[in-house]
């Protein structure tokens, strides 16, 4: 997915089309988010076998990836890789992860650790900030920076695959998922549109029975931030918003405990003190507010995905036969 991301475009595509695919089919798509700096004509131009999907209206991560997704399982894919155009894949990544998800069929959706961009290197040499924070948190719980105490998601020890790090999430900068595991528990949230729908997508696996992993022999170039501003409005509203949505929807929390940390969380916004950064306070009570009303309006859909999520949850031993079979 692109939004006025042409200058990545070239190499990304190049190291994507280059892949060793020997063995298997690899149908490379851009979904063009109603981009208007020319990349999705640079694709077509230079890379003919990639499939452009031009969207008239920007959807957001969320709704221009589905659109990917839905045309990769409408076209029978066994797998559906994810990839932000500030990346650069190694050639063999993508048949690294294929060749894993042949071997562990328990493993619904998977991804490479990030290392920082460099256009003028194919090394993997540094980590960059999103794996860092990754391998610090380990195993726990995707609010586990909140500091308070909450079971880790991570599947049991016993039968796992050897190198893996079974994090909160894979980050849809490159997330690799089963088809199989899709089509179960259905594809991204749209009400998230940006920012911690892969945190949900992640945790539907695993309800369903799968498991999530990062694959700590395989890596990616990623330089990270996109198109948005970090500390844009639009980055700091959706962001903040988009947690309580994903609080009020995880079924793993009770009411009390979730209730206490959204009200630690809506302390700190009305100061100010953003999840991605100190703002002035009354810009964070301006937005706080914002926030709030928006997160009162889905209230019939927090309760719907709550239900569903639950359904969810309750099919796991059952998915979890199929996957053994």
């Amino acid at each position: 997915m692109s939004t006025d991301e042409a200058g990545w475009l070239r190499r990304c595509f190049a190291a994507l089309t280059g892949s060793d695919t020997e063995g298997f089919d690899l149908d490379v798509y851009l979904v063009d988010n109603a981009s208007t700096d020319g990349g999705a004509d640079l694709v077509a131009r230079e890379f003919p076998g990639v499939r452009i999907i031009r969207n008239r209206v920007n959807l957001g991560f969320t709704g221009a990836n589905n659109v990917g997704i839905r045309a990769a399982l409408a076209d029978g894919a066994d797998y559906v890789f994810l990839v932000n155009p500030d990346t650069w894949s190694p050639p063999g990544l993508v048949r690294a992860m294929v060749e894993f998800a042949e071997r562990w069929p328990e493993y619904g959706i998977i991804g490479p650790l990030q290392y920082r961009y460099d256009a003028g290197s194919a090394e993997l040499r540094e980590f960059n900030d999103w794996t860092s924070t990754a391998l610090w948190l380990g195993e726990q719980h995707a609010f586990a920076g909140d500091r308070l105490d909450h079971p880790s998601p991570a599947g049991s020890p016993a039968g796992r695959a050897p190198r893996t790090l079974e994090h909160a999430y894979v980050q849809g900068a490159a997330l690799f998922a089963r088809a199989a595991t899709l089509r179960a528990i259905g594809i991204l949230d749209e009400v998230f549109h940006t920012y911690y729908e892969e945190v949900d997508l992640c945790r539907r696996a695993r309800w369903a029975g799968w498991r999530v992993a990062l694959l700590l022999d395989e890596g990616i170039q990623h330089h990270g931030g996109g198109g948005a501003a970090t500390r844009s409005t639009y980055t700091r509203v959706h962001m903040r918003r988009n947690r309580y949505y994903c609080l009020l929807t995880d079924v793993d929390w009770s009411p009390v405990k979730a209730a206490r940390l959204a009200a630690r969380w809506l302390v700190a916004d009305l100061r100010g003190r953003s999840v991605v950064g100190r703002i002035p306070p009354m810009t964070g009570a301006r937005e706080t507010v914002a926030a709030m009303r928006w997160l009162a309006g889905q209230a019939p859909t927090i309760v719907a995905r709550r239900q569903r999520h639950r359904g969810l949850r309750a099919a796991r031993p059952a998915v979890r036969a199929e996957v053994a079979s």
